[in-house]
């Protein structure tokens, strides 16, 4: 490591304790760790930089959600096709209600060797982005409902880390359009008893905050110094 390298790696740290975030990102934008770089940047709530990181860095999932806050759903949709990722760009598209693109888009995914054969979680994520397709165009919300229980059992199955998160978020958002938010509690329940506990648990809070105005019955945080400790209206 050159001396070069070390002091700027040490300042990135340094800027980091103290929270100046902005400084820490440019630190590692000169070090070239892009992915260090876009987390600083989305810490310190640049996230029309973040994105623009996270995209160089090749790491689509972070970047479209970026874009996503932003307010950009085609630069979001455009992340994910930039690494052939056709699937969840029409989600990207199905979200901001652009049905037409997003079946297009759809149907050439079905194509895709992850999606085409078998019935893994991008199968069933492929299903689901049809069926909000249709309920979006007016359709019924049955078809939707009926692959919400294959959702619950697969998510706690063994299966990549990102595609775990992404039928997790998926499936939530599904059952949320059709105010189905007893589903959405039950997926994150789903995802929270399998391997991702740590990482579920804030989103689930943040979730049951925003949708039900309460977060008092969900599991305690074991980092907290209260876990473990009963709650007051837990179920």
């Amino acid at each position: 490591m050159s001396p070069r390298t070390r002091l700027l790696l040490r300042a990135a740290r340094c800027y980091s304790e103290v929270r100046a975030h902005a400084e820490a990102a440019r630190c590692y934008d000169l070090l070239g760790w892009r992915w260090s770089a876009a987390d600083a940047y989305q810490r310190a709530g640049d996230l029309e930089h973040a994105a623009r990181t996270y995209r160089l860095a090749g790491h689509p999932e972070q970047a479209a959600r970026c874009y996503r806050l932003l307010g950009r759903p085609d630069l979001a949709a455009r992340c994910w096709q930039e690494r052939g990722r056709r699937l969840e760009a029409a989600w990207e598209l199905l979200l901001t209600g652009e049905t037409g693109a997003a079946r297009r888009l759809l149907a050439a995914a079905a194509r895709d060797p992850g999606t085409a054969v078998g019935h893994g979680p991008q199968q069933l994520r492929l299903e689901l982005a049809r069926a909000l397709a249709d309920r979006l165009g007016g359709g019924s919300a049955e078809p939707l409902l009926a692959l919400l229980p294959r959702i619950e059992h697969r998510l706690p199955t063994p299966a990549a880390r990102t595609e775990r998160r992404l039928l997790l978020e998926w499936g939530v958002e599904a059952a949320d359009r059709v105010e189905r938010f007893d589903w959405g509690a039950r997926l994150f329940r789903a995802a929270y008893d399998g391997q991702d506990a740590g990482e579920v648990l804030p989103r689930w809070r943040d979730w049951a905050a925003d949708r039900l105005g309460s977060t008092a019955w969900l599991p305690a945080d074991p980092a907290e110094p209260t876990a473990g400790v009963p709650q007051a209206g837990g179920p």
